[in-house]
Order: C-alpha cells, then structure tokens, then sequence
C-alpha cells in the first residue's frame, strides 16, 4: 500500500527512486510541515525520470552533464526562473543529502550554475487596505471572531501559515510564544494586547470542544489544514476588496517591521530566518519608502539644509 509520501508501485522501483523514497521520509521526520516532503517529492520524481530516460540508473552514475540537461529541458518548457531555481534548490538538496550519507563521494551539483532568479518585488496590502481587511471581519458569528484573530496574529508575528497552524489554544494565553520553525529551528514571538483580546472573543465563540492542546484555528467541519487557512484568508481579502494570502501578510509585517526602524539582525531572528539573503526576495520597500530615506539622508538635502541654517 502506498504511504503518506506517495511510494512507488514496487513494479517502479528503481534504486533512484528507493533513495528518493528514503530521503522524502527523511524530510518528513525532520519536518514541522506535512506538506514540505510532498512538495519535495513533486520537484524530484521529474528529475529521476529524466536521469532514468538519460541512462542514468545509479547515484554513482549521475553526472553535471546530466543535471544541466534536464534544467535547459525544464527552461525549454517554458517555466519561470524562479521555478528553475527552485527546481535547482531541491536537486542540490537531494544530492547533498545522498553525498553526507555516503552514497556519492561529491554532489554533481557543485559543478553546475545555480540559475538565478531576479529579484521579485511583491506587494503588500497598504494601511488603507489593512483597514478595509480588519473591517472585513467586523461581525458577530464566530468565524468573523476567528477571522479578526487569524488577520491580527498572522500581522502581529509574521508567522508562516505552518506555523500558524501548529498554534494551540494554550498558545493563544501567552505573551510570548515559542515556534519551532523550518529545520527545527525555535525562536519566540510576541502577541500584543489587543492581539490577545481578539482571540480571547474567538475561543468564547468557538462552538466547538477545545482544550489547552487543542489546534487554535477552527472551521465549520473541523481544525483548519493548509488548504482550509489559505481559503479562510482569501475570503477575508475578498470581502475587503483586497488580494490576500498567508505569506502575503509575512511579507506585510516584515515591510512595516522595516518602515518603523527595526534593524535586519532583529528582523532576520523573529521571521526565522538563517541569513540575510532570503529576506531580499520579499521585503522590497516601496518606491514612497526609498523616496522618503531619500529625502532624509541624501548628502544634497543635509548640506543644502545646513546651509540655509546659517542663513
């Protein structure tokens, strides 16, 4: 029978597909997510296909050349850089994972280029949409109660929408919550006053049995999966005539935790991130922002003001 992962048919196994196999349920032990193995799984199984369709039919076999092949076939079909470098991600990751066990002596990957996605700059809703998504919420049944406590926790933390589906009821009486995030790795996050008076509201609404470790995030027919929160928030943006996701508000607490002057290092430990660098593809200011640090710190400005001081 297959498992949760998705194994092969034993008539399709191959020794590629047995590692991949192995490394998805590798993935999925250290994960805090149920969907990272999976999404994991639908990047490789194309790339062990092409591998088998080039002749490739071991780990020890598998070359540059045969790497760079199926990215330039990938590029052909049409797909985004951005897909291609994702693409490129999760091969290396594989490789890595096979070279540190000892299957391969050294990843093939370390001889082909990463592809390179230029930088993407995504919006975030503005204080007037913010304003019309809150709202949006305004109501008395139970789910307008949740949907004002999901919109302020996701604007107050940053979370990622796995980690706001692993909150519990317990989490939602504390100040300061600690998160495991991506890789395992823990940081705290905070819940302003207002924050938690929102979800008081919503756990006295909710009509259905929880405890102190029950999941925080209900809907009408049960706690709320991936799918269930993403649908919970675009219906928010919605109703407020606004394009809204999970990561999208991510992103919005990330540009505004900027606008209002918190450093990078502070910014980098509280979304959970390992470096600068992945801060770069979604925390571009907006054009008024730059216009306005312009403004303020321009050489120009400062001489031409201290000149009319003396004045």
């Amino acid at each position: 029978m297959p498992s949760t992962w998705g194994h092969l048919k034993v008539a399709e196994r191959t020794e590629l597909t047995e590692y991949l196999n192995l490394w998805v349920e590798t993935v999925a032990l250290s994960s805090e997510s149920r969907h990272t193995p999976v999404a994991y799984r639908k990047v490789l199984r194309p790339f062990i296909d092409s591998l088998q369709q080039q002749g490739v039919h071991t780990v020890q076999a598998i070359q540059p050349v045969h790497i760079r092949a199926y990215l330039l076939k990938r590029k052909a079909q049409g797909i985004s850089q951005y897909t291609l470098a994702k693409d490129y991600r999760h091969i290396h990751a594989f490789l890595n994972w096979l070279t540190k066990e000892g299957f391969l002596e050294t990843n093939p990957c370390a001889k082909v280029q990463r592809p390179k996605a230029p930088p993407k700059a995504k919006p975030i809703p503005t204080a007037e949409e913010l304003e019309k998504l809150l709202r949006a919420c305004e109501g008395t049944h139970w789910l307008r109660k949740r949907d004002r406590a999901l919109l302020m926790v996701a604007l107050d933390t940053g979370l990622r929408a796995s980690e706001l589906l692993s909150l519990t009821v317990a989490d939602a009486q504390q100040e300061c919550l600690t998160v495991r995030g991506k890789g395992g790795k823990q940081r705290a996050v905070f819940l302003s006053p207002e924050t938690r008076l929102a979800l008081r509201k919503y756990l006295q609404a909710c009509p259905h049995a929880l405890s102190e470790n029950s999941l925080l995030w209900w809907g009408r027919h049960g706690a709320l999966q991936l799918s269930g929160l993403c649908e919970a928030v675009e219906r928010i943006g919605k109703r407020a005539g606004v394009k809204l996701s999970p990561h999208a508000l991510r992103r919005c607490f990330a540009v505004w935790c900027l606008r209002n002057g918190l450093d990078l290092e502070r910014l980098r430990l509280m979304m959970g991130h390992s470096s600068y660098t992945v801060l770069q593809h979604y925390l571009p200011l907006a054009q008024a922002d730059l216009q306005q640090a312009h403004k303020e710190h321009s050489p120009v400005n400062a001489l031409l003001q201290r000149g009319r001081g003396r004045r």
